[in-house]
């Protein structure tokens, strides 16, 4: 007889559900922290695309601001049949939540199209990427100084160069701060160095700051550093594929990996980097070694449930929920995917003395990026370039005073030493404050998340003041 799953509440109910049990112990008036928790615009609109067909089709777009206890906004731009409203907007309060969390002074957004962009040819995702930047900009609702999207699932670098070019041309000659529209642009559009691995080496980085605390390693039972430790991915986007990298150069060994329509497990361990060129161009796991271990379509999933002590969602949302947290036999759960794991199946996860590190700690590593990104495009000037030369001359000069010849050239930071730099530092500090939050509430890792969080933009609101 087949077992009748449980349905759990939407994500957006999850996110307030967790969001209450962080504000519960801050002390902050319930009135308030309503407040905070409640998005400050909602969009919903209707985007017209010609198909190269010629005919007409009519697309469902999505834009939120959650906050603004800081501006401009932040936030990522998906694609996907699947979005809603709702999913948006809860994607938007954890935005939010990583941005009050890791204090970087950015408000929290969220946006879309209901689309699935394989089903549209490349000129048709230029229209469509375009208009959406035309119907955001004449709304008055995305600009340098209001809210500045980046990319998401099934969005691009190429996507972001769409949408920056579009907000130059409609307001260019009177912003010169126009190309701060967006983050996550081409180099040559005012990208930034760095942002690409930056999602996986701060979910890397972020592992082992919590691997390198006494306290938290107790706890759950676990040791020190990432060397031999086994590890299931889901997802080889650039977060999941960086990801990977990262925890094979630590030392870690890669034995599962699952993407949307196959999986491969191999408790030997997985030559990872053969795996990837083939799923990059096949588009699938099927056939990879002859198809020694691999799991077709149906049962791809059940890769979730191997054993291993690391399990990295770097999908979807709700991934890990009350219908298979039972059969998870991992150590820690790693959300380098938004929302991976379910209310219910965090308490379970709880219960049982299985670590989870939350997605808005673990996967700020494109934020951190992006929002050196925006400081580089309002500068209008390379990060580091101002400095470079000098440094370089004073380490010259102090090698010369001890008479010592360098190696190298001792130059000053490039860009992707800046961005690795900060994301490693932010992640430390961050991971430092939660678990000793945590500790002294007596509470998750994730709760104690949120609670800090809330605090925080809860002072930039009553300092500031809540109304006029």
């Amino acid at each position: 007889m087949e077992k009748t799953l449980l349905n759990e509440p939407d994500l957006l109910e999850q996110v307030h559900l967790f969001f209450d049990e962080g504000a519960d112990k801050t002390g902050i008036k319930k009135e308030y922290a309503d407040f905070i928790k409640q998005s400050s615009t909602v969009l919903t609109f209707k985007l017209p695309l010609k198909r190269d067909n010629g005919k007409l089709e009519v697309l469902e777009a999505y834009r939120v601001h959650h906050s603004f206890h800081c501006m401009p906004c932040k936030g990522g731009i998906r694609l996907s049949p699947d979005l809603n409203a709702k999913t948006v907007e809860a994607l938007a309060v954890l935005t939010t939540i990583k941005m009050g969390l890791c204090d970087i002074p950015f408000g929290g957004s969220f946006g879309g199209v209901k689309c699935d962009p394989s089903k549209y040819s490349e000129n048709e995702m230029e229209r469509i990427i375009r208009r959406y930047t035309l119907e955001l900009s004449r709304k008055g609702v995305i600009g340098p100084g209001i809210d500045v999207p980046e990319p998401d699932l099934n969005s691009s670098e190429k996507m972001m160069g769409w949408m920056k070019d579009t907000y130059q041309i409609l307001y260019g000659n009177k912003d010169i701060n126009a190309a701060a529209v967006c983050t996550g642009k081409p180099a040559s559009q005012g990208g930034i160095e760095g942002r690409e691995e930056a999602w996986g080496r701060g979910v890397c980085h972020g592992v082992q700051a919590f691997l390198n605390i006494a306290t938290f390693r107790k706890k759950y039972g676990l040791t020190p550093d990432l060397k031999d430790k086994t590890v299931i991915m889901q997802g080889l986007g650039k977060t999941g594929y960086w990801t990977g990298k990262y925890f094979l150069d630590a030392g870690a060994k890669i034995v599962g990996v699952i993407v949307h329509n196959s999986a491969v497990y191999d408790s030997a361990g997985i030559n990872y980097q053969a795996l990837v060129a083939h799923f990059r161009e096949k588009g699938t796991l099927i056939g990879y070694d002859n198809d020694k271990n691999v799991i077709r379509d149906g049962e791809r999933n059940d890769v979730l449930f191997k054993p291993c002590d690391i399990l990295i969602p770097a999908a979807v949302e709700c991934v890990i929920n009350i219908n298979n947290v039972d059969k998870l036999q991992t150590k820690i759960i790693v959300e380098a995917a938004n929302g991976a794991t379910t209310f219910f199946a965090q308490k379970m996860l709880d219960y049982k003395g299985i670590a989870v590190i939350p997605d808005f700690v673990i996967n700020i590593g494109g934020i951190v990026a992006s929002y050196f990104e925006w400081l580089k495009n309002i500068k209008h000037v390379k990060l580091g370039r101002l400095i470079k030369g000098w440094e370089k001359k004073t380490n010259e000069s102090i090698l010369a005073l001890f008479k010592k010849a360098p190696e190298k050239t001792l130059e000053g930071p490039s860009e992707r030493d800046i961005v690795y730099s900060a994301l490693d530092d932010i992640i430390t500090s961050t991971v430092k404050e939660l678990v000793a939050t945590a500790e002294e509430k007596k509470v998750s890792i994730r709760t104690a998340g949120y609670h800090i969080a809330i605090s925080r933009i809860y002072k930039m609101y009553a300092e500031a003041g809540f109304v006029i």
